[in-house]
């Protein structure tokens, strides 16, 4: 950060902040509120606890997390030397492409070296690593076991001015909290339509595309294998005739979080019996043969997630001063794909980038630009979600226009990430929102893609063997062939 850019982030922008939620992406905002406002103050309905219990807010805390390199990025800024932290309390570093093995629409990815650090850990691990960093930061206070039951406005109802607040303990003690700027990261579960609702403006509407998924996560001991050279593996099932798939990731504490995931109300079973025979009916026995001799740490625990879900208040011609919603109270991805996290982290620092060009306060229409500007951060994860949901028929949601010949494009696409090192790279760093989209359909990858199709594949063919790393461990793929 520049000097000037530093000078610009102390100022102040009011006396006090609010923030609804205490997960990642509501800490994430309290660190950026304060640095513009006297107090910030975080409302969380959940214990705030040190324990890395998975909190019961958080429905989705037991299973996989995926953390990518852009959410790195703005972790890593607001809290420098977070990820050494991390690696050094447990946390496990890996070389994304090198050390994930991938079995995505019916080919296993291409293994080699790469610069995409991943970090892999448990989502209370991470949460409770944010926390500490953020309690120990400037003028930011907790009121847990409370939720935001109403909005506190002006007589004329166009500036928020505060919000209710509704202690769980205490007999249900309420009382008021004044603000000069609001931030929901309060999930799925955000009362903000509703609020606003009652304000009289409208609703925001919203864009779902229902898949119906469902999660059975355990946590195993992870085996001593001295032939096994991965660290994530995963198994995703192939549209349209499959539904089942299975992930491997490492965490803190030499263990692994295990989830068989099931589209489309293929759930899978909660007991031990079901759970491995789900597993076994996945495409390629990796998965299963992984985890039949390793020791289970804690009882398998289930979930369900029915819809992608955008509540675009960029599209709202009227919104009140002083409330912003960001992460899942605004958009919310299929979990399989991981973006979560990462897609509120960009949020999180678009804020910061429009409060530091305000002043000497928050300025009039800033909800509505901020709601613009953030949705062209949402529509990258969004198109890449609801593209590969939509190969599903039977996924409910309105297909966009050119949707079959897209998804021939991008089938190709991912078939050619199997052996054409170049477009893997391109789409990893996509995953990890390095890159925008645009780069999978930049002239050098349509070439690609459509001499793979017409068959100009260097002589590769088809090979249903999971690729190995060399036991030198440079990172190159084992040459593998596809017809």
């Amino acid at each position: 950060m520049t000097a000037a850019e530093m000078s610009a982030a102390t100022r102040r922008l009011g006396e006090r902040a609010v923030v609804i939620g205490g997960g990642i992406g509501g800490l994430l905002s309290a660190r950026v509120l304060s640095d513009y406002f006297d107090r910030v103050t975080i409302v969380e309905g959940d214990p705030i606890s040190e324990t890395l219990d998975p909190r019961e807010g958080v429905p989705q805390g037991r299973h996989v997390h995926a953390l990518f390199g852009g959410g790195v990025r703005v972790i890593e800024r607001y809290y420098p030397k977070f990820f050494d932290e991390l690696v050094a309390d447990g946390a496990v570093v890996c070389d994304f492409a090198r050390d994930l093995c991938w079995y995505h629409h019916g080919v296993w990815k291409l293994r080699t070296d790469s610069d995409l650090t991943s970090y892999w850990q448990s989502r209370p691990f991470l949460e409770s690593h944010v926390r500490r960093r953020t309690r120990s930061d400037r003028e930011i206070a907790f009121l847990e076991r409370c939720e935001v039951v109403g909005l506190l406005s002006s007589a004329d109802k166009t500036r928020i001015l505060g919000v209710e607040v509704k202690h769980r303990d205490e007999g249900g003690r309420t009382e008021q909290l004044e603000a000069d700027l609001i931030v929901d990261a309060g999930g799925r579960g955000s009362r903000t339509p509703e609020w606003l609702a009652s304000l009289g403006y409208p609703r925001p509407e919203e864009s779902t595309v229902e898949v119906d998924i469902g999660y059975a996560s355990r946590v195993y001991e992870r085996p001593d294998d001295a032939s096994r050279d991965w660290q994530i593996l995963a198994a995703f099932a192939t549209p349209p005739d499959h539904t089942r798939s299975g992930y491997i990731f490492p965490i803190e504490g030499r263990r692994w979080l295990v989830s068989c995931v099931g589209y489309l109300q293929d759930y899978p079973p909660d007991d031990e019996a079901g759970f491995l025979e789900f597993a076994r009916a996945f495409e390629v026995p990796d998965f299963v043969e992984a985890i039949t001799d390793a020791r289970p740490l804690s009882p398998i625990a289930a979930f369900r997630f029915s819809a992608n879900r955008w509540r675009r208040y960029d599209r709202l011609d009227r919104l009140p001063e002083g409330l912003v919603a960001l992460g899942d109270a605004v958009c919310s991805f299929n979990p399989v794909y991981g973006q979560g996290m990462s897609a509120c982290a960009l949020q999180v620092e678009l804020l910061d980038r429009m409060l530091r060009q305000a002043g000497p306060t928050v300025p009039a229409g800033f909800p509505r630009r901020f709601f613009r500007r953030a949705a062209k951060i949402l529509f990258n994860p969004w198109f890449l979600a609801t593209t590969s949901d939509f190969f599903y028929p039977r996924t409910r949601g309105e297909r966009p226009f050119g949707t079959k010949l897209l998804h021939w494009y991008v089938g190709r696409l991912f078939e050619l990430c199997a052996w054409n090192r170049p477009m893997l790279l391109r789409f990893y760093r996509v995953m990890h929102f390095i890159d925008q989209p645009a780069v999978l359909f930049h002239p050098y990858a349509v070439f690609q893609v459509i001499k793979s199709a017409l068959g100009f594949r260097g002589g590769y063919q088809r090979s249903t063997a999971r690729p190995r790393l060399p036991v030198t461990g440079t990172g190159s793929a084992i040459p593998q062939t596809y017809s």
